[in-house]
């Protein structure tokens, strides 16, 4: 019975993402490293992606942060990811387009969202 409810905890946790943002929160290093090479409006697009342990559809700049796009909710809508933002703290803005949301996880990252 233990061995069953431990079962079903890691299912549920995995289910939810916990695997998957552990997996990002790991991978944070080697993130980084590719961020810094980024050029100005630069972007990999040749995905999936595969960087550290985790895996990307795309990464790409944006001024001075870099999205690690993890996918979207449709086809080409409401993309969601992580952004790295060493110079300042990302700050939640909406205009008549989309409207994009930052959660700070750690150091210079953020939990990054668009809705469309």
């Amino acid at each position: 019975m233990r061995l069953l409810i431990i079962f079903v905890a890691l299912a549920s946790l995995t289910s939810c993402g916990w695997g998957g943002e552990q997996r990002v929160t790991r991978s944070f290093a080697k993130m980084e490293q590719v961020a810094q090479t980024m050029r100005p409006e630069s972007s990999l697009t040749n995905g999936p992606l595969e960087i550290g342990e985790a895996e990307f559809q795309a990464v790409y700049r944006e001024g001075d942060r870099v999205y690690f796009k993890v996918g979207e909710n449709g086809p080409s809508v409401d993309p969601y990811g992580y952004v790295w933002s060493p110079e300042h703290v990302p700050v939640d803005d909406s205009n008549p387009a989309v409207a994009s949301t930052f959660e700070h996880v750690q150091g210079p990252w953020y939990h990054w969202s668009d809705s469309y």
